[in-house]
């Protein structure tokens, strides 16, 4: 047997066939005397890989932050609808408000109440509570009572 020639090739394949498959592949990073050929499909592989992990979070996280933006929208959507039925009812309010204002008995009233005007051929009177003095009426006129009592003449 010492006189046979052994072929190296045949010993390589034979214990490359022996080798376990998941053993051959655990270090597949090309060794540093490899050309730069077998590098680049591996670099291709990883970026590849790690740039669609990065295209699927971005899909993932855009499509969350538009749900989140949706529902926020939808919420003010119902607060606005809320505002715009409190204002509607609030104009109501106030249109009735200026109709009673406008109207001819809310003038006759506060003409009586405030000013104590009366219709001709109607007399006014009040009611003193005991123990209060009478009402003194100013019949002059407004301008009146901005001059001094008395003006002395300068000579």
């Amino acid at each position: 047997m010492a006189d046979m020639p052994v072929d190296r090739t045949v010993e390589i394949v034979t214990d490359a066939a022996v080798v376990p498959a998941p053993e051959r592949q655990r270090n597949p990073v090309p060794s540093g005397q490899a050309d730069q050929a077998a590098v680049l499909p591996w670099l291709l592989r990883r970026i590849a890989f790690v740039g669609s992990l990065l295209l699927v979070g971005f899909v993932v996280f855009s499509g969350v932050e538009g749900l989140l933006q949706a529902n926020s929208l939808d919420d003010r959507i119902v607060e606005t609808e809320a505002e715009i039925e409190q204002l509607r009812r609030d104009t109501e309010q106030l249109a009735a408000l200026v109709a009673w204002l406008d109207s001819d008995a809310y003038i006759e009233r506060i003409a009586r109440e405030d000013l104590g005007m009366v219709r001709p051929g109607e007399e006014s009177f009040g009611v003193h509570a005991p123990g209060r003095g009478t009402l003194e009426i100013n019949r002059s006129p407004w301008w009146a009572n901005l001059l001094p009592e008395e003006v002395e003449v300068a000579r």
